[in-house]
């Protein structure tokens, strides 16, 4: 029973994180008046740095309609720079140029707090962490596809 009781509560937990985290960005949609989209957009483009209108699509499951006027938004904001692939004309190469600075504070505001917490956690267990976000996140994408399919 241990075990059930463990497990319980790390799906009651799971729900919790997701519905803050669900919070938070759109918290932080009012207060930087940027589009919760566009600011996983630029989330995205600030790990990855290159993207092309169907990466876009695709980390922010909009259809390729909404990702062009999510481009001109950021493009015309001056967050992003629009240029054609040189090895194919057809595509686009989305490249960040910037973070916006209130939502650049707000990310300090969080990162800060994160070595506290981490602290707390050996070596071992922030891998065994990240290999867990890392599956959940690849799962999340699988289902996203399956039901996508079903549309």
């Amino acid at each position: 029973m241990e075990r059930k009781k463990a497990t319980d509560q790390l799906i009651v937990s799971i729900h919790k994180e997701t519905r803050a985290a669900t919070l938070f960005v759109h918290t932080i949609s009012e207060i930087t008046k940027i589009h919760s989209t566009d600011i996983r957009c630029l989330e995205f483009l600030s790990e990855v740095h290159l993207a092309t209108a169907g990466d876009l699509a695709r980390a922010t499951g909009l259809t390729t309609g909404a990702v062009t006027a999510m481009i001109d938004r950021l493009e015309n904001a001056g967050f992003i720079k629009r240029e054609r692939d040189k090895n194919d004309r057809r595509k686009t190469i989305v490249k960040l140029l910037g973070i916006p600075s209130k939502l650049k504070e707000v990310r300090e505001m969080f990162s800060k707090q994160i070595p506290n917490i981490l602290s707390g956690y050996t070596t071992e267990e922030l891998q065994l962490i990240a290999n867990w976000n890392m599956k959940m996140a690849t799962i999340f994408h699988g289902k996203i596809k399956k039901l996508n399919d079903l549309k």
